[in-house]
């Protein structure tokens, strides 16, 4: 993911830009895996900062220092997220299912029913039939983690709304990538996956999903112990 921003954002000076990515990503990974989330963030912000020096105007200061924590923080909160406390897997298994779900029904969705396209300019697929769609599979499949992992019938609706506001973040992450490449004027943010792009148009959704239910567990750390009740 380092290497496939650095080709989009400095095509001139890809070696560096990857270089001060991938080791703020690795080292943010690597504090967060400690559960020092706070340190993760710092480094991430020193090495972007660092990045940034190279750059002269203002666009590429902010291109290539908000680059490197777009990259580096989603990995670090996934990685802080799956060994955080005894709810870590369900936490990880439920966001993956609800975003699967809000990417396929949204995919099929906008396929099959159509209708008026949300951003034509940035990506001229997407329907607002298909994020509707892809709202209402990630609230059905949050109702369906929350009845799996026996949450209390109280917390039964708040897995519905949060497995909507889930997928809804997810689609945006989507709609964000599709504006950053149209940004730097790209495709694909790479060719490592034929017919796919790289691994940033495959886990955008993912990313954004991650960077949300990792700031509000941040933020809130007794809120799992409520939702995910007994587990699996």
């Amino acid at each position: 993911m380092s290497y496939e921003w650095a080709r989009m954002s400095e095509p001139n000076a890809i070696m560096p830009a990857f270089a001060f990515a991938l080791a703020g990503s690795l080292g943010a990974v690597m504090f967060s895996s400690w559960q020092h989330l706070a340190y993760a963030f710092g480094w991430l912000v020193l090495c972007s900062c660092l990045s940034a020096l190279r750059r002269r105007t203002l666009a590429g200061v902010i291109e290539t220092a908000g680059g490197a924590v777009y990259i580096g923080l989603p990995a670090a909160l996934f990685v802080w997220l799956r060994d955080r406390g005894p709810e870590g897997l369900e936490t990880i298994l439920a966001l993956f299912a609800i975003i699967w779900a809000s990417d396929i029904f949204a995919y099929f969705g906008g396929k099959m029913i159509g209708g008026p396209k949300i951003a034509h300019g940035l990506s001229p697929n997407k329907t607002w039939s298909g994020i509707i769609s892809g709202v209402l599979a990630g609230a059905v499949t949050g109702f369906g983690c929350g009845y799996l992992f026996h949450a209390g019938e109280e917390f039964r609706m708040a897995w519905l709304l949060i497995g909507a506001l889930i997928a809804f973040t997810g689609l945006m992450g989507d709609l964000f990538e599709s504006f950053l490449k149209r940004r730097f004027g790209v495709k694909d943010a790479s060719r490592l996956i034929p017919g796919h792009g790289g691994v940033l148009d495959r886990i955008d959704s993912l990313m954004a999903a991650t960077l949300l239910v990792g700031a509000a567990l941040a933020f809130g750390p007794r809120a799992t112990s409520l939702l995910f009740g007994a587990g699996l």
